[in-house]
């Protein structure tokens, strides 16, 4: 597979713990199309993407699928993720991986603009909401300018990740809770959490063990319940809203970072533990597929069953069919 070379330095860090990129410009990948996996259903190579994107990606951290515009959001942290650079930015890619801005349709470059690592994304109504380290970012969907900027410092936030908005009308935020020492290891300041915002006004949902570094979250239907991975756990945690404490579903590989949960009520979510994508359902963690490197929060077109998977280390986002993803033996249950 071909992908555009960007110019970055990284530094290598512990096991688990979030890379740190340094990337010189935008530009620097200077790929202009999207490569595509099209191929008619019964000839489409299944170990290939369906589309990959290259251009205009610098350490990609989340997807977001628009099904209203048809569209991906994608948030670049261009840099370093706790720092506050206010350099990261947003693009918008077409429903097959298209670029479709020239700039950043959201830029912490510009003058009007604050926006330093953007993490996880969530849409409601017409705002775009951006996890940004300890600060919850809105931004208007059509035109991109910045609506809003909610402070969640006073709650200790110190590593903000993934966005989802409830039933209730909340905006619920995970907080891994880490940070990073002079050497770039992984430490933990902060309380791993979940955080809700209503009406503009933020609070704390629910804490998790605090090494489990709270990740990818998403809204569980028929469970009515939410579902969360960790970034330094292996355990799947639930939580009930109104409770007082999750409980643990199952465990998979670790390094868990996003997760989506499909229609039928499978939960698809990617570790950087093992580079994989993996369905749990039913308690059972079963591989779906290998060979993502430093998966990221991943988005998902219900309509198309496409799981758009960013990879943080190599700024390429690959979009992959579910119904086209060979299912390898269950997961061995590791001791969280």
């Amino acid at each position: 597979m071909r992908f555009a070379v960007c110019s970055f330095t990284r530094r290598a860090l512990l096991s688990f713990e979030v890379a740190a990129l340094g990337v010189t410009t935008v530009t620097a990948c200077a790929r202009p199309d999207t490569e595509s996996g099209d191929a008619p259903a019964g000839r489409r190579d299944p170990n290939r993407p369906v589309y990959t994107t290259t251009t205009g990606l610098a350490t990609p951290e989340s997807v977001l699928w628009d099904p209203t515009r048809q569209l991906w959001f994608v948030s670049n942290i261009n840099g370093q993720a706790p720092e506050k650079d206010d350099n990261g930015y947003i693009v918008r890619l077409g429903a097959r991986g298209e670029p479709m801005d020239s700039l950043p349709f959201i830029n912490g470059a510009d003058e009007d603009i604050t926006l330093h690592a953007p993490k996880g994304m969530a849409i409601r109504g017409d705002t775009l909401w951006v996890a940004d380290i300890d600060a919850l970012r809105g931004f208007d969907l059509t035109s991109g300018k910045q609506v809003a900027s909610i402070d969640l410092a006073p709650l200790r936030a110190t590593f903000l990740n993934d966005v989802a908005v409830g039933h209730d009308g909340g905006i619920y935020i995970t907080d891994s809770g880490i940070g990073f020492d002079t050497t770039g290891a992984l430490t933990h300041p902060g309380q791993s959490q979940i955080l809700v915002v209503r009406n503009g006004v933020p609070s704390v949902a629910v804490k998790l063990p605090r090494q489990s570094a709270a990740n990818g979250i998403a809204w569980h239907p028929s469970r009515n319940a939410w579902m969360i991975v960790g970034f330094n756990s292996a355990n799947i945690f639930e939580w009930v809203m109104g409770a007082t404490e999750t409980t643990v579903l199952g465990t998979g590989p670790g390094g868990g970072d996003g997760v989506v949960v499909l229609g039928d009520g499978r939960a698809i979510y990617s570790s950087w533990a093992d580079s994989s994508l993996s369905v749990f359902v039913d308690g059972t963690s079963t591989r779906l597929r290998k060979g993502l490197n430093s998966p990221a929060d991943i988005g998902y077109d219900p309509a198309r069953k496409l799981i758009a998977v960013p990879l943080f280390n190599e700024n390429r986002v690959e979009f992959w069919s579910i119904d086209e993803a060979p299912v390898a033996p269950t997961v061995p249950a590791p001791t969280p």
